[in-house]
């Protein structure tokens, strides 16, 4: 084991050495959290490194300037997963009619749907979840306020006057370099929004994946033969794939939200099953309305794996990585139980012809919270990664002991950073901040324990938070 000086601190109360201030003028080897300042001399040295490297974020999405200024309440709500699909509580066009009403209005809806209750519901429990009050307190010294979530908020909308300047500023600070934008979520304001957020966070590059529900919602409802949409759905995946056709920029790879609705994804090369399929769903638009999500879900199963089926077979054909929804989950909007990532593996074999043709599959949300089962996926199959969003940041501390669980089984070489930020910027600057972190924790174990050395541990986290995403996709250092 190589030799590194000795924290003078290690098994105190007292904060560890600083190094120089990075851009931001923070010192983040001073301010980590007094439980991390107690471990092993080796941690200090690992940190360091690792704080200093670039990040590569694999699944993202745009962030809008709609939340610049914000109340305490509302920025619970965009940034809680349970807050995420709130509209989805209340009958279609209710919840936006709600937020958008004058008094009046906001009362009636009030009086029949207790919006207001729902919504005071979310936001107070994730008010009292750890990871807010974490949030706060490190959004605290970051803003240089007092640590209150009021004080925070304030402090923030003083930044939000010049928005992207503060949007720039959280990117910088933990050293973004690349993202692979996702371009299916951006809340409709399309081309324009996904434009000025990939300007605002220069020099940090932005390379766009496609979604193939986007594909899919702008020809579904169209009421032409099976014929031309499906002319029309391959020329589009061409398209986006091969030209300019994801909002004006080329694509990286596509990404997948089937597996939510439908459970196993069992892929689908026969024609005369997504043909009933299509009518099927041409004979039922004036009832899906008013379906249960199951039942919707049924009468476009064939017609969106056909489609999935067709999008795969061309990210194949041009060795591009397919993005496909794991894990996670935007409830109530999706069935919850059909999103275990084994539901995959008939993806991943991907079999034709008695042969198993393994296209680059990434489940997202590392499968969370079925970590483990993502992970043995991973290891299992050359040709499966293991993508980190979601449970970083949203699991904070406990992040550390989650990528131990992935380490333990799923090559160094396999593993992406991400972070599947939305809405708040705050999310790509929490899990770099805290993936940086508790992935030197996890590395430091490893190196106590004999299993790396130190700079076969910095050298993995250079895989994981930026060499590995280059790799995949093929994009210049």
């Amino acid at each position: 084991m190589a030799e590194h000086p000795k924290d003078p601190h290690a098994g105190s109360t007292t904060k560890i050495h600083k190094r120089s201030p990075n851009k931001s003028g923070l010192y983040h080897l001073e301010h980590l959290p007094l439980f991390l300042s107690r471990q092993e001399p080796e941690f200090a040295a690992i940190f360091e490194a690792v704080d200093a490297l670039p990040i590569d974020d694999t699944h993202c999405h745009v962030i809008t300037d709609q939340d610049a200024i914000t109340t305490p309440k509302r920025y619970l709500e965009r940034i809680s997963l349970a807050g995420m699909p709130m509209a989805a509580y209340f009958p279609k066009g209710v919840y936006a009619e709600w937020l958008n009403g004058d008094e009046a209005r906001r009362h009636d809806l009030n009086r029949m749907y207790d919006i207001q209750g729902k919504l005071d519901a979310v936001t107070g429990d994730i008010s009292q979840g750890i990871f807010i009050k974490f949030l706060v307190k490190e959004m605290a010294q970051f803003l240089g306020c007092e640590a209150t979530l009021e004080a925070v908020i304030e402090a923030r909308n003083d930044r939000g006057k010049n928005y992207w300047a503060y949007v720039n500023s959280l990117f910088r600070d933990v050293n973004y370099e690349n993202i692979m934008l996702e371009t299916g979520y951006h809340e409709d304001r399309g081309a324009e929004a996904i434009s000025r957020f990939e300007e605002a966070i220069l020099p940090c590059r932005s390379n766009r994946i496609s979604r193939i529900e986007e594909i899919q919602r702008e020809f579904f409802h169209l009421d032409i033969s099976f014929d031309e949409f499906e002319q029309r759905y391959i020329k589009r995946v061409h398209e986006i794939l091969d030209g300019n056709g994801n909002f004006g920029k080329k694509s990286y790879g596509m990404k997948s939200y089937l597996l939510p609705f439908i459970g196993l994804i069992r892929p689908l090369h026969d024609r005369d099953s997504a043909r009933v399929s299509w009518e099927a769903l041409r004979s039922s638009f004036s009832k899906l309305p008013d379906m249960d999500r199951e039942s919707a879900a049924e009468i476009t199963k064939d017609l969106r794996r056909y489609t999935f089926t067709l999008a795969l077979e061309e990210c194949l054909k041009r060795d591009m990585p397919m993005q496909i929804h794991a894990g996670d989950g935007e409830a109530p909007d999706v069935v919850l139980r059909n999103q275990d990532p084994f539901f995959l593996e008939e993806v991943v074999r991907f079999d034709r012809d008695n042969m198993m043709r393994m296209p680059k599959i990434i489940p997202l949300h590392a499968g969370y919270p079925s970590v483990g089962k993502a992970a043995w996926l991973s290891h299992l199959y050359p040709n499966c990664y293991f993508e980190l969003s979601i449970m970083t940041p949203h699991v904070h501390q406990n992040l550390y002991q989650r990528y131990m669980q992935v380490m333990e089984v799923v090559p160094l070489s396999k593993i992406l950073f991400a972070s599947d930020a939305y809405h708040i910027p705050e999310l790509y600057w929490l899990a770099g901040r805290w993936g940086k972190r508790y992935l030197a924790k996890a590395l430091t174990d490893y190196v106590v324990g004999g299993s790396l050395s130190v700079e076969e541990a910095i050298e993995a986290a250079r895989m994981i938070l930026y060499k590995n995403n280059r790799k995949l996709y093929g994009i210049d250092n």
